[in-house]
């Protein structure tokens, strides 16, 4: 899939599981992400994902797309984290991890399907 942020595209590979095609299903999405913790932007999606199959724990690495499944939130992390429970990777930012990592307000994000 693609994301825009600021007129500028990106790219993001999904992972083949439950969630992150939900998400796909899901697409065109208008969303407008937040700073949390310093260390991911975050965002809820107008459609409460599926969380079937979700790992133990996820460790995840810069660039990462996850789902926090308590919340609900999409979550992109632009700062390594630690291993969390109900954490679910739905794909990677290919490109644009400087632009996410650097916005200090909210920001809109538009994500559409790659055919």
């Amino acid at each position: 899939m693609k994301m825009t942020v600021a007129g500028r595209e990106y790219a993001i590979t999904l992972y083949d599981n439950p969630s992150a095609n939900d998400l796909y299903d899901s697409l065109p999405l208008e969303l407008t992400f937040e700073d949390y913790n310093q260390t991911e932007k975050i965002s809820y999606p107008p459609k409460t994902l599926t969380t079937e199959e979700i790992p133990d724990t996820f460790d995840p690495d810069v660039g990462d797309l996850c789902l926090y499944a308590p919340w609900g939130n999409l979550c992109i992390f632009y700062r390594d984290f630690r291993e969390s429970t109900s954490l679910i990777p739905l794909g990677h930012v290919d490109s644009g991890m400087d632009v996410i990592g650097s916005m200090t307000e909210n920001f809109t994000v538009t994500m559409e399907a790659i055919k």
